[in-house]
């Protein structure tokens, strides 16, 4: 039996897959910043500064994103699919190492249509990857 056929046999068990749906958030929370400046002679002995920065916050998002609806996350109360929009609601805690942003959020989220009743997922808390980047 190939992993397939073993996964579509379970209720409620998909072959786990990253998305790449659009999701918008807006995030509310406390940062500490940490730099750290370094000089280092040249070869020709002249003196080059390095800054090194490392930041760690943690906080709460909000926002909106779509997520696929299909007879797999209604337990087959729909024959239809489409990408359905969702409000996102998440704790966060994230860490910072020069412009890149890593970190966890533990959420849930709510389907803001009719079918929401159906879909899985519906106030099912989730933990994801954050990926950021600074623009300042």
């Amino acid at each position: 039996m190939s992993t397939i056929q073993r996964w579509v046999g379970r209720k409620h068990r998909f072959i786990p897959q990253l998305s790449n749906h659009l999701n918008g958030a807006l995030y509310v929370g406390y940062r500490n910043d940490t730099y750290e400046l370094s000089y280092k002679s040249n070869p020709i002995g002249r003196l080059q500064q390095r800054v090194t920065h490392l930041g760690f916050s943690a906080g709460l998002a909000t926002g909106i994103g779509v997520t696929p609806l299909n007879p797999w996350v209604t337990d087959n109360n729909i024959n239809v699919e489409y990408d359905g929009f969702i409000w996102s609601k998440a704790v966060c805690i994230l860490m910072a190492v020069e412009k890149l942003n890593f970190g966890l959020a533990l959420g849930i989220d709510h389907l803001l249509d009719s079918n929401r009743k159906y879909w899985i997922y519906q106030e099912k808390p989730y933990l994801g990857l954050t990926v950021g980047l600074n623009l300042n």
